[in-house]
């Protein structure tokens, strides 16, 4: 089954009502120019090095995370965002069991 993406002007829910309640990675906007995903991580999950072509911000909702910008690991604990720019490598490691917000601005092809 595909995972439903929000609809224009559609209130989400980032966290659970209820500790408990397991959440799962999913992207929660797809638009044409903005990407918005949602990843819960178990601790030492590692997403290796990546770059995207345009900016995007990653905020920590529950736990703590290290985030890889430019070489230079930095943590990144509840309730705080860093922007990484356009075309820069970036990685993603969870110290203890995290919830993190990506937000992804795409940028338009050039051919």
């Amino acid at each position: 089954m595909a995972l439903k993406h929000a609809l224009s002007g559609e209130v989400l829910q980032l966290l659970p009502a209820t500790p408990a309640t397991a959440l799962i990675s999913q992207a929660l906007v797809c638009a044409p120019r903005l990407e918005v995903m949602r990843l819960a991580l178990e601790a030492g999950k590692l997403i290796p090095g990546h770059a995207v072509a345009g900016p995007l911000t990653i905020q920590c909702l529950q736990g703590s995370v290290e985030v890889q910008a430019d070489g230079v690991w930095q943590s990144l604990e509840e309730n705080q965002l860093i922007y990484v720019a356009e075309g820069v490598e970036h990685a993603l490691q969870a110290k203890a069991g995290a919830i993190v917000l990506v937000t992804l601005v795409r940028l338009p092809h050039t051919d």
